[in-house]
C-alpha cells in the first residue's frame, strides 16, 4: 500500500531526531548505542527494510517492521509471541512483580479479565470528571502565576498526569510534595534500569535478575513508589473511596469462585502498572505535544479555532471529546512521532519461521514503532509534524502501521481513558494558554523505557485574551 499523499505545504516542522547511521552497525556497535539510546542505532534502512535480523552474542534478534509481519505476530500466532522479552521482564520486574504488564499465560488472562471492566466508557466518563477538575486546578494555579511566568513543561505535565491518575485511582489528592516524590522516583527508576545491559545477550537463564534494578537508586525508588500504593491501598481498604479504581478492582477481585482473588500484594503490583502507565506515557505525550505545537505556528491556530468554535467559551466535558477532532489529531500526530514505548519487545516461544527465516525458540521478536510509524512506505514525509494525516476524511493508515497503543490482545487497557485524558488536558489548557518555547531552549530525548524529553523543557506561559 502506498503513502497517503498529503497537501504539499513547505511549513510543516520536523523536529530533530537522532542522526541515522548510513550503512548497518555490527551487533556490538548496535549495542554500545542501544545502552546509552534505544533511538540511536538504527540506521536509513531500518526506515525501509521490512524484516530484520541480528545475533547479538547468544542471542538472536528478530525486527517485525512490515504491518502484515506486525499482525503475525501480534494477532494471528499471537499465542508463540505472548510474552514479554526476558529483558523487559528483568527491567520491570522488581518494580511490577506479575503486574498485568509483564505477566503472561493465565496470571495474565486473569488480571485483565478482572481489569476490563474498570474502563469501559462508563468508567471512562466517571473518570472524566475527576480529570477536568484536575486540569482546571493547574490552571488556575498557572493564571495566578501571571502572564509570562516561566515553566518547565515536562514537570508540569508529569505532576498533572500524576494527580489525575492518583484521584481516579484512589480518590486522594497526592499533593505537590508526594506527586513529585512519586513522579521523581519513576524517573530514578528508568535512569538506572536498562533494557539492553550485556548481560541480557549472554544466554543467561530468564529467573536470572537485573541486578541494578535490585539496589542502590533503583532499589531505592521502587521502595518510594511501593510505600506510596501501600499506604494508599490500606486507605481505600477502610472504606470510603466508592467510585476509584482501587475501590471498583478490590470488588471485582472478590470472585465467587475464588480463582481470580488476588493478594494484597499482587493487587499493589496491579496498582504500580495502572499509576506507571497512567501518568509516565500521559506525561510525555503532553509534553512532547506542547513543544510540537510550540514550533508549528498554524497547528496553534487551528487548534485555537477548533476550541473556540465546538466550546464556545466553555469548559470541555467528557461528550465533547469526540467532537474535538484536529485536538485528537495533533495528539495522534504526536503519538506517532514520539510513540510512548517506541519498542515492544517479545519472545518467541516455540521455533518459527517468517518469510523464509527460520525463528529459534527464546529468540527476542521487536516491533519498534519508532520505525514503522516513521516507515517510508507506510507514510508520507514520515518525520513531519502533520496533524492533518488523522483528521476524518483524511487517508486511514494502514492497519499495524501505527502502534502508540500496541495491538492485539495485549493492547494498552487504558487506551480510552489516556486518549480522553489527553484531549481534555490539551483543550482546557490550550483553551487558556499558549506555552512557547525559548528561542534558544535545546530540547532532546531520552528513550529508556518510555520516551521523554531529556532534561529541562522550558516553557513561557502567555495567557490568551
Amino acid at each position: 500500500m502506498a503513502a497517503a499523499v498529503l497537501p504539499n505545504y513547505d511549513h510543516y516542522f520536523i523536529p530533530p531526531y537522532p542522526k541515522r547511521h548510513k550503512k548497518e552497525i555490527n551487533p556490538f556497535q548496535a549495542l554500545y548505542y542501544a545502552r546509552k539510546d534505544l533511538l540511536s542505532m538504527w540506521d536509513e534502512d531500518a526506515f525501509v527494510c521490512e524484516f530484520m535480523s541480528q545475533k547479538i552474542l547468544k542471542q538472536h534478534v528478530f525486527i517485525a517492521n512490515h504491518p502484515d509481519i506486525i499482525r503475525y505476530v501480534m494477532v494471528e500466532n499471537k499465542d508463540n509471541y505472548e510474552r514479554k522479552s526476558p529483558q523487559m521482564k528483568r527491567a520491570l520486574e522488581p518494580l511490577l512483580g506479575d503486574g498485568l504488564f509483564i505477566s503472561d499465560g493465565k496470571t495474565w488472562s486473569s488480571r485483565r479479565r478482572i481489569q476490563t471492566p474498570l474502563f469501559d466508557s462508563s468508567h471512562i466518563k466517571m473518570y472524566s470528571k475527576t480529570m477536568i477538575s484536575t486540569i482546571e486546578e493547574m490552571a488556575d494555579n498557572w493564571q495566578a502565576r501571571g502572564d509570562g511566568a516561566e515553566i518547565e513543561g515536562h514537570t508540569e505535565m508529569a505532576k498533572l498526569a500524576a494527580e489525575i491518575i492518583a484521584r481516579t485511582l484512589f480518590g486522594e489528592k497526592l499533593g505537590a510534595e508526594n506527586s513529585e516524590a512519586v513522579v521523581g522516583a519513576f524517573a530514578d527508576y528508568q535512569s538506572v534500569v536498562k533494557q539492553m545491559a550485556l548481560s541480557n545477550f549472554l544466554g543467561l537463564p530468564d529467573w536470572m535478575p537485573n541486578v541494578n534494578a535490585k539496589i542502590g537508586k533503583a532499589k531505592k525508588a521502587g521502595q518510594t513508589i511501593h510505600n506510596a500504593v501501600d499506604a494508599i491501598i490500606a486507605l481505600a481498604e477502610k472504606g470510603g473511596h466508592e467510585g476509584t479504581m482501587v475501590a471498583e478492582l478490590l470488588k471485582a477481585n472478590q470472585s465467587e469462585d475464588g480463582l481470580d482473588v488476588m493478594t494484597r500484594k499482587q493487587i499493589r503490583n496491579e496498582i504500580i502498572v495502572l499509576f506507571m502507565a497512567g501518568h509516565e506515557t500521559t506525561a510525555n505525550v503532553l509534553a512532547w505535544t506542547w513543544y510540537l505545537i510550540s514550533q508549528s505556528p498554524e497547528v496553534e491556530i487551528k487548534l485555537h479555532k477548533e476550541l473556540d468554535e465546538v466550546l464556545q467559551g466553555r469548559t470541555p466535558e467528557f461528550a465533547d471529546v469526540e467532537n474535538l477532532h484536529y485536538t485528537r489529531a495533533i495528539l495522534d500526530e504526536t503519538m506517532r512521532l514520539y510513540p510512548p514505548v517506541p519498542i515492544l519487545s517479545r519472545q518467541a516461544l516455540k521455533d518459527d519461521e517468517i518469510r523464509g527465516k527460520k525463528i529459534p525458540a527464546g529468540s527476542l521478536m521487536l516491533i519498534v514503532p519508532w520505525l514503522i510509524q516513521r516507515h517510508k512506505k507506510f507514510w508520507t514525509d514520515p518525520d513531519h509534524f502533520i496533524p492533518e494525516r488523522f483528521m476524518p476524511g483524511a487517508e486511514k493508515p494502514k492497519k499495524f502501521s501505527y502502534l502508540p497503543f500496541s495491538a492485539g490482545p495485549r493492547v494498552c487497557i487504558g487506551k480510552s481513558f489516556g486518549i480522553t485524558e489527553s484531549v481534555l488536558s490539551v483543550a482546557i489548557i490550550a483553551q487558556r494558554f499558549r506555552l512557547l518555547l525559548p528561542q534558544n531552549a535545546d530540547v532532546k530525548h531520552e528513550c529508556r523505557l518510555t520516551l521523554r524529553p531529556k532534561g529541562k523543557l522550558p516553557m513561557t506561559m502567555k495567557i490568551r485574551k
